[in-house]
């Protein structure tokens, strides 16, 4: 990727999340929202437990609950700038090995493209 002439990142001063609210959302996302699986792997006999879970929660079958991940829902942003802003959130040992981060927009939280939670939605379709 190449980066325009001139280009340092973001001022220090513009809002993103902070470490503090990024801890605190992910924990509200495993608690309230089904946030995991802990472990994910692409695997499809993997975290049966969890996906049969998450399925039930979602009202819809384990099979498609598996199809969810956090990088096809439509609350999740990985694009350039968001990705300059989420170097600033220290990874965590949810981060690590388990696919890459992006930002949930409606949890307002560092999610993990390989995860799921109860709050998925797909994405708006453009019409043509």
């Amino acid at each position: 990727m190449i980066m325009p002439k001139g280009f340092m990142g973001l001022p220090s001063e513009e809002e993103f999340l902070t470490v503090a609210e990024n801890k605190a959302n992910f924990l509200i996302a495993v608690k309230d929202w089904h946030y995991g699986p802990e472990e994910p792997s692409n695997d499809p006999k993997a975290n049966p437990e969890f996906y049969d879970s998450l399925a039930e929660a979602m009202q819809c079958d384990a099979k498609d609950a598996r199809r969810k991940h956090c990088s096809n829902c439509g609350y999740y942003d990985n694009s350039l700038m968001t990705q300059v802003r989420i170097e600033r959130i220290p990874m965590a040992g949810y981060d690590t090995g388990y696919g890459y981060r992006g930002h949930c927009e409606k949890l307002n939280f560092i999610c993990n493209d390989m995860r799921v939670c109860q709050a998925w939605e797909d994405e708006e379709e453009e019409e043509y």
